[in-house]
């Protein structure tokens, strides 16, 4: 019989944890399977784990070589993590690592590189390493060097909350009070990223038509942030779990809204539509504040598969546009690959699809759409990074 995750250490479930982030789900989806009890706690650590991946690279450098195993490497950076970032003592970091790494006969080694890093402790320090491959990108999108720094200083920030309230939709008034980690929200107020609201608030006089659907539609941020402007929407997704949190959210707005759950590149429409928002699946790169671990898992593989997605995505979506019909192309990411290359590779394609432009000061433009600039909210701590592409279908 297995041990029961309460009955494991601190280290061992974060080892875990890794493990299964490593595999493909989120630090919230992990966090979620534990007892409350223990969701704060390793919610904290595994952001701080990831904000400082390549931080603690450079310092391991130090006690380690290139033939250190993986799993050594792993449980090295979480005792990092403890020891920088926790109130737990040392001497129990030490020993609860040792103990984990007793199932991959690894303690001796284990303990003598931690005991060494402590030894030494004053002369480790943290600074802005960002892990490669994701600089990389970060940086062929954005070319002003001091929206550059700005997002490196975020990305080692922990991210504010912000409420935006339905009654206040105008002026995007955004309340700095907000969430306990137990997630307790105002009742007419919903929490988004500034940079969400942003995008909608750019985008939604564009529509001619208020009759929208809302591809991709759940958990909802944009669909009520869209229906507070007036629009009615057609929410669809295919997720059940996600509209199970959709319609939780409505509930609790006490907002009505028209939800299906369709998978859209099945479904076969038999009308079309004047306005469509695809807020397509993607990589989530720019929620890197929320989500550092999205930092180290840039897979160019795993990119590529979403960009397929998303050029069916849009395809399907320009089929059931009608002509001087608008849809508006969303993602929460800035790899060419998902935003700027799926625009390209779409006006190549079709001669008779046009950019609209977005009148907003707070994106920088592209030669095919826009990218929310962190900078421009700086008071708030920063934002999300989205990209928005605005396409009309001309006869």
């Amino acid at each position: 019989m297995g041990l029961k995750i309460s009955n494991l250490s601190d280290t061992t479930n974060l080892y875990n944890s890794i493990k299964r982030i490593e595999q493909g789900s989120s630090i919230d989806h992990v966090v979620n399977t534990y007892p409350e009890i223990k969701k704060n706690f390793l919610f904290l650590v595994l952001q701080e784990y990831y904000r400082n991946y390549e931080n603690h690279n450079k310092i391991l450098a130090k006690y380690i070589n290139d033939k250190t195993p993986k799993n050594v490497l792993t449980l090295l950076k979480i005792s990092l993590t403890l020891f920088n970032f926790s109130s737990k003592p040392d001497y129990a970091v030490v020993n609860d690592s040792v103990e984990t790494s007793k199932v991959f006969k690894k303690e001796k080694l284990v303990n003598a590189v931690l005991r060494n890093i402590l030894r030494n402790r004053n002369e480790i320090k943290y600074e802005k390493h960002i892990y490669p491959s994701f600089k990389n990108i970060l940086d062929k999108i954005f070319s002003s060097t001091s929206i550059r720094e700005y997002i490196y200083d975020t990305l080692f920030t922990k991210p504010q909350n912000y409420q935006i309230s339905l009654n206040d939709k105008k002026n995007a008034i955004y309340d700095k009070r907000v969430m306990t980690l137990e997630k307790k929200i105002i009742k007419r107020c919903f929490v988004q990223d500034i940079g969400n609201f942003e995008v909608i608030k750019a985008i939604h006089n564009i529509y001619y038509d208020k009759n929208l659907i809302d591809v991709c539609a759940a958990p909802g941020g944009k669909s009520i942030l869209l229906q507070s402007f007036g629009f009615k929407l057609l929410a669809i997704d295919k997720s059940q779990n996600q509209i199970d949190k959709f319609e939780e959210n409505i509930n609790r707005l006490n907002v009505k809204m028209n939800i299906q759950k369709i998978d859209f590149l099945k479904k076969k429409f038999n009308d079309k539509f004047n306005s469509i928002l695809l807020d397509a699946p993607c990589s989530a790169l720019g929620t890197f504040r929320r989500n550092p671990d999205v930092t180290v898992k840039v897979d160019q593989s795993q990119i590529k598969k979403h960009q397929k997605t998303q050029l069916e995505m849009v395809e399907k979506s320009l089929k059931i546009l009608n002509y001087s019909g608008f849809l508006v192309y969303i993602v929460c990411s800035f790899h060419p690959f998902e935003t700027i290359d799926v625009i390209d590779k779409i006006m190549q394609k079709h001669k008779n699809i046009k950019i609209h432009s977005v009148e907003t000061d707070k994106m920088i433009k592209r030669q095919n759409g826009y990218f929310i600039n962190p900078l421009s909210f700086k008071d708030f701590g920063g934002s999300d990074v989205f990209f928005v592409s605005v396409l009309e279908k001309m006869k």
